[in-house]
């Protein structure tokens, strides 16, 4: 039993060192430890990276600001793409929603991981739902981003062409593989 614990725990040490590696940090984590001591996987290295990030509470600020090394895939620099555009651009957006359609949509929709062939698809619903997307004065940039993700969730059209997988792709200046994402 106690050889077979042995096998399974260093299966897990393994297979952590493999994904840390692929994120760009070591088994430590990402963190303050991870930008000091990089992905170098030996015990002393991990142990620094371990004790910085623990002492310092980097860790926790980076899984939760996206800076250190941790982000989830890219996952929050492609909202923050999303975000910030909506926030410099927003009142062009607003006038391309209504419109069904314009550069700032368009350049939005990328942002948004749809793919060309879904875009008047969803320059078409901004239109039609425009008042639902921007009930008020006091809708802001980011109520916008959620009303917009939310409907192209619902609608199974949008949903199956403009995917979170294609935008965290485009964020990190990777192509898109339809073929990894199934």
């Amino acid at each position: 039993m106690k050889k077979l614990t042995l096998l399974f725990a260093m299966a897990g040490v393994i297979f952590t060192a493999r994904a840390a590696s692929a994120q760009g940090y070591g088994m430590a984590g990402c963190g303050l430890g991870a930008l000091l001591f990089g992905n170098d996987n030996t015990t002393l290295m991990q142990i620094l990276g371990a004790t910085t990030n623990g002492c310092f509470g980097s860790q926790t600020f980076g899984i939760t600001s996206g800076t250190s090394n941790c982000t989830a895939g890219g996952v929050v620099k492609a909202e923050r793409e999303q975000a910030a555009f909506a926030e410099v651009n927003f009142q062009d957006l607003k006038r391309n929603m209504a419109a069904g359609g314009g550069e700032y949509l368009t350049s939005f929709s990328t942002l948004l991981g749809c793919e060309d062939a879904a875009k008047p698809i969803l320059f078409k619903m901004t239109q039609d739902k425009y008042e639902t997307l921007v009930p008020s004065e006091k809708t802001g940039p980011i109520d916008v981003v959620v009303a917009i993700k939310t409907q192209i969730k619902a609608d199974t059209r949008l949903a199956n062409s403009c995917s979170d997988e294609r935008a965290i792709a485009r964020a990190q200046g990777k192509p898109f593989n339809v073929a990894s994402a199934k």
